[in-house]
């Protein structure tokens, strides 16, 4: 089993500094660039599926790459973002300004939720679900979801806290690998891999 997390473009939400969650932009200009490199760089390798989440800066990237590997992409909603619920769509002052009480907990390490968010059990829980269906996966898969669902998957591989994102960081359009070893366990081989992208990383991720 070789699973390929490739995170979606730079979008136009990434290109214009808001948190994301589940609003569904296109992909910016760089981003395509992005997705054109990506899918120049993976079009060799000998893929058995591409998945994504449906959100449309994911499923664009999706669609880039599973061309040139002649593959056509299977939506999968597990790998959506997390919703972030009343804080989608904000920038950061915007943020401050309508949440004062949670965004000062965000700055001191605490996590309180944003009104309508999913919560990280819920995510956590999505998020083993789907690892478990992409583990059982014979062959090469390349999932293209975002840079939340990437970092909280490589957690779980790696027996991190996720409650406490943020050890992962993912860049637009980075490579993420896990494979199975001897032992049928899950390993994370490889993590925010931007060789391909050179002169055009973008590493903003708000959602």
């Amino acid at each position: 089993m070789r699973l390929i997390l490739i995170r979606h473009g730079e979008s136009e939400g990434n290109a214009s500094g808001v948190i994301q969650g589940r609003m569904d932009f296109g992909l910016s200009p760089t981003g395509l660039l992005q997705a054109r490199a990506t899918a120049a760089h993976l079009a060799a390798l000998e893929v058995d599926r591409v998945v994504t989440s449906p959100l449309r800066r994911a499923a664009d990237t999706a669609e880039t790459i599973a061309g040139p590997l002649g593959q056509s992409v299977v939506h999968m909603p597990e790998l959506m973002e997390y919703d972030i619920g009343e804080a989608s769509g904000l920038s950061n002052a915007e943020l401050r300004e309508r949440f004062p009480d949670v965004f000062g907990a965000y700055t001191t390490g605490r996590r309180p939720t944003f009104p309508g968010e999913e919560g990280r059990d819920t995510f956590n829980a999505r998020l083993q679900a789907a690892l478990g269906e992409l583990g059982a996966m014979g062959g090469t898969t390349v999932a293209v979801a975002h840079g939340g669902v990437i970092s909280s998957l490589c957690h779980i591989v790696v027996g991190l806290d996720t409650h406490r994102p943020g050890a992962f960081h993912v860049a637009n359009c980075s490579i993420t690998e896990v494979v199975r070893d001897r032992a049928g366990r899950l390993v994370l081989a490889r993590h925010n891999d931007t060789c391909h992208l050179e002169g055009i990383e973008t590493f903003a991720d708000r959602g």
